[in-house]
């Protein structure tokens, strides 16, 4: 099957924008994240890139998801340790806890 840019870009901003709504991550954060990155794009512009008004190139959309992906490894609690884990821990004197 051979998508095109435009088909790809409308569903890379589809799935951005559910990620942003299942985190509560606004706009204004993810755009000053990515900004951060690199990301050329202006407020408005990633703005109406979400709401399929205007296309970004693949390189700025990889940017935004960048962007999210690091908000949300950020906003993640800890994972749940295994067994294994937790015994290897104690065993060489590292520390268990969730909060270090």
């Amino acid at each position: 099957m051979n998508l095109d840019d435009d088909a790809v870009g409308r569903e890379q901003a589809r799935q951005l924008r559910v990620t942003m709504a299942a985190a509560d991550l606004d706009r204004p954060r993810l755009w000053l994240h990515y900004f951060a990155l690199g990301g050329e794009a202006g407020d408005y512009e990633v703005d109406a890139y979400l709401h399929h008004l205007m296309m970004l190139s693949p390189l700025q959309r990889d940017l935004l998801a960048q962007a999210a992906n690091e908000i949300l490894m950020d906003l993640a609690p800890p994972l749940a340790p295994f067994a294994a884990d937790v015994a290897e821990k104690l065993r060489t004197g590292q520390s268990v806890n969730h909060d270090e």
